[in-house]
């Protein structure tokens, strides 16, 4: 599987470690980094993706936000949310966007390895 993955965080160190583990798993993949809202917005115009992963607390607009944005772009792109601010609220927001996975911070490589393993095998399922 060559995945292609767009990580959407203001946290530099944790999108370049997400990166890392991301192409580890899948060498042949692509996992492009983008640092705000707007700024993955841009990526989505120029790129289709098998994979967001979405922190939710950011400069400019916030996860949620983007969130809607990508839903009307691209509206089955599977999509992981992370923050170290949840709530069940947020939850249920996420929810009802369309979010796949949801993970507080912080987590473990586990976590994030099984959430975007489960994504991509629903979306190979839903492609196959």
């Amino acid at each position: 599987m060559n995945p292609r993955i767009l990580v959407v965080d203001d946290e530099r160190s944790l999108v370049g470690a997400l990166q890392q583990i991301l192409l580890l798993e899948f060498p042949e993949g692509q996992v492009d980094p983008a640092y705000s809202g707007e700024e993955a917005l841009s990526c989505l115009a120029g790129a289709d993706y098998d994979l967001i992963i979405v922190d939710l607390r950011m400069p400019g607009f916030d996860g949620l936000e983007l969130i809607k944005g990508v839903r009307y772009v691209e509206p089955d792109v599977p999509i992981i949310l992370m923050t170290a601010f949840g709530s069940e609220a947020i939850k249920k927001q996420a929810a009802e966007l369309g979010v796949n996975y949801y993970l507080d911070k912080p987590f473990d490589v586990d976590n994030i390895l099984q959430a975007v393993g489960a994504c991509l095998l629903a979306l190979g399922a839903t492609h196959g």
